[in-house]
């Protein structure tokens, strides 16, 4: 439990007792050493002016609040590692192709905004200060791609339409999808073509026609598709 986790923890275990709470009692919740439980306490009385008071009689610590008050911190806390991660996900949300899960992701992206205000974070210094390279990434239709997911999650088989980028000709395909891939910025559905008998991947930024089809999916086993696409996207191996 690192010193932020601790505070918070504290703060949680004084605010929910009634009366006083002693000293041993918070050594075996934080479970720390007496040094460090004080050491904690005199952190929240400095840094957040907790009004964390101790009744001799009662041999407890307790917060000195006026009648009907309670006493928070100010925002929510995170670890290091915990912070990272929220500060990594807002950056890919801002950075996630437009128009493309627009309607399925601004709750969430309001949502960590809201977190990031609470923990007193600036969103526009955090834009400024933690960078997430994109590569030339393509337009992806957003019906289509709504229909791949579909597809894929409820393993189900596709009928597409594809204009393939190499030969500049259009095929019609019936697919058993396996992955949906992001690779540097494109996204690409890995799938069994029935026509072909074989592996193929599918860029869905050239996909004309997806349509769901009554036929259940079949299943490539990972380690199959692992070491089939390993060349392809060269991000498997290892």
């Amino acid at each position: 439990m690192d010193r932020l986790q601790r505070i918070y923890k504290l703060h949680q275990i004084i605010t929910a007792h009634h009366l006083p709470v002693p000293h041993l009692v918070l050594q075996a919740k934080l479970e720390c050493s007496r040094a460090t439980v004080t050491r904690v306490i005199e952190e929240m009385r400095l840094h957040f002016n907790a009004p964390i008071k101790y009744d001799r009689e009662r041999n407890g610590y307790f917060y000195d609040t006026a009648e009907g008050a309670t006493f928070e911190l100010p925002g929510i806390w995170f670890n290091a590692s915990e912070l990272y991660a929220l500060l990594t996900t807002q950056q890919l949300l801002e950075q996630t192709q437009p128009g493309l899960l627009n309607n399925y992701l601004k709750p969430l992206k309001t949502r960590i905004e809201k977190i990031l205000s609470d923990a007193a974070l600036n969103k526009n210094e955090i834009a400024k200060r933690v960078r997430i390279l994109r590569m030339a990434g393509r337009n992806s239709s957003s019906e289509h791609f709504q229909t791949v997911a579909g597809a894929l999650l409820q393993r189900q088989r596709l009928f597409i339409r594809y204009h393939g980028r190499s030969d500049d000709t259009e095929t019609q395909r019936e697919i058993s999808p396996q992955r949906l891939t992001h690779y540097r910025d494109n996204w690409y559905l890995d799938a069994w073509c029935h026509q072909k008998n074989g592996l193929r991947s599918f860029a869905v930024d050239r996909l004309r026609e997806a349509k769901l089809l009554a036929q259940a999916a079949q299943d490539i086993p990972e380690e199959q598709l692992d070491a089939h696409f390993a060349s392809s996207y060269g991000i498997f191996a290892g």
